[in-house]
């Protein structure tokens, strides 16, 4: 394996503190940081001032294999994920065939080691007949914990009466992450809304109300039995008025539980102004929201109330987004862009880098308890991504490695790149000039990620 020697960085090291010096890269991990002096045989990459961060953890993406590989796969989500600057990621169960046995988990898990460019974790799905393989899959490689639909799903995966949500709460003690929309609410929105075509309906079916109800049972669950719950993709102000009164219940009841969430680039850089111009494109679960509600996610973000970046990156062709509504399927991708959209937030003041390095590195290694990545430090595995924060491109389609061949991003100027990405001392990516870039290897550099507890 190649050792590395990356001199004359600005290192970005735990908590945000930037340091001047060198990282030494020896395997798959980083042996030193600061003036390494004399590296031997080790290939050199100059720096030349600009930013080494950790590698991007995102934790929460569909990369669709099995089942439709026309529109992802490992081999293209995870060259998607590196040319952003994303080093790892957790797949989430909803392929085709669900990932609800050990059998499928065992085959999922075996094509993404080989084909994958980066780390790979996986959730096993829930449906409130597999308690069993539940319990089982806890103990499995590479597994971060356990996936519920409470309302919306694919295939088998759905829970959304609560005698079978409470039936798995109870046995399980690992950690449940949770798809929280409210199944009764948005049967009677839908009936409520019907002979309504238009795309901004999806957002008024999908109201905050819907979201809000279902965060307030995965929070009484997590109090009642001492568990740890992370609500994936919160998006309203009264889901976090929902999280907050969950949280100070389970500080009131101890045990042990808690209750975490995440926002996504989606939910921060777009609304629901923009059915207008994308249509079906930008139909997602839960939905686009309002202006208002749009700053309030990234409101939370800036006060600790949001632990995490995480993308739920979701492809799909842009044939198939253009069906109608109500026959057009849900979600965007975003792995290769949620970095430079965020390092442009932080180039227009909206945010600072270090926060950003916060929400998308050290936080899900963090809510996640991923084993030694997401932060530069001796010893921690050479997950890195060197940016140049300076570089502006304009965003494009035919740029885009996701199989999908889009984004809703697409011509905006962005300012803050991904030139490199090494994973585990392997690189993977590199920019040398202000194109599109190359992604080299050929697969399989990836690692099962490690989660404590």
């Amino acid at each position: 394996m190649t050792r590395w020697v990356i001199r004359d960085a600005v290192i970005f090291e735990e908590d945000g503190r930037r340091v001047e010096g060198d990282v030494l890269v020896d395997g798959e991990r980083i042996a030193k940081v600061g003036d390494v002096g004399n590296a031997g045989d080790a290939q050199e990459v100059r720096a030349e001032g600009r930013w080494l961060w950790p590698g991007v953890i995102d934790a929460h993406v569909h990369f669709r294999e099995p089942g439709p590989t026309h529109k992802e796969d490992w081999d293209s989500g995870s060259a998607a994920a590196v040319s952003g600057g994303v080093t790892s990621v957790i797949d989430m169960p909803n392929t085709s065939p669900a990932t609800t046995t050990l059998e499928r988990l065992s085959e999922k898990r075996e094509v993404a080691r080989a084909k994958a460019r980066c780390n790979v974790g996986l959730y096993f799905g829930a449906n409130p007949h597999n308690l069993e393989a539940i319990l089982t899959s806890q103990g499995e490689a590479a597994v971060a914990g356990l996936k519920i639909f409470m309302a919306d799903s694919t295939g088998d995966l759905l829970v959304d009466r609560y005698e079978d949500l409470e039936r798995i709460f109870e046995a399980y003690s690992g950690r449940i992450c949770v798809h929280a929309e409210d199944p009764q609410r948005m049967r009677e929105r839908e009936a409520m809304f019907e002979g309504r075509e238009d795309p901004g309906v999806h957002s008024e079916i999908r109201d905050a109300e819907t979201a809000a109800r279902a965060v307030a049972v995965a929070g009484e669950l997590a109090a009642r039995f001492g568990r740890r719950v992370h609500v994936l993709h919160l998006s309203t102000r009264a889901e976090l008025l929902a999280l907050k009164e969950a949280q100070a219940r389970l500080e009131e009841v101890g045990g042990g539980g808690r209750i975490t969430c995440e926002v996504c680039p989606h939910h921060l850089f777009l609304d629901a102004r923009d059915y207008e111009f994308w249509g079906t494109r930008v139909q997602m679960n839960p939905p686009l929201r309002t202006e208002a509600e749009r700053d309030a996610m990234w409101e939370a973000l800036g006060r600790g109330e949001v632990a995490m970046i995480a993308t739920d990156h979701a492809p799909h062709t842009p044939e198939e987004k253009a069906h109608p509504y109500g026959q057009a399927p849900s979600g965007v991708p975003g792995v290769e862009l949620s970095l430079p959209l965020m390092l442009d937030a932080a180039f227009r003041g909206v945010c600072s880098y270090e926060e950003v390095l916060g929400w998308m590195c050290e936080g899900p290694a963090r809510v996640h308890q991923v084993v030694d990545r997401g932060r530069i430090a001796e010893g921690a595995f050479a997950d890195l991504v060197l940016i140049d924060p300076h570089m502006m491109r304009r965003v494009e389609d035919k740029d885009q490695r996701s199989r999908c061949g889009w984004t809703p991003y697409a011509g905006r100027d962005l300012t803050g790149w991904p030139v490199r990405t090494w994973v585990n001392g392997n690189e993977v990516f590199r920019r040398l000039d202000e194109g599109a870039g190359e992604v080299v290897g050929t697969g399989g550099e990836g690692m099962w990620m490690m989660f404590e507890g």
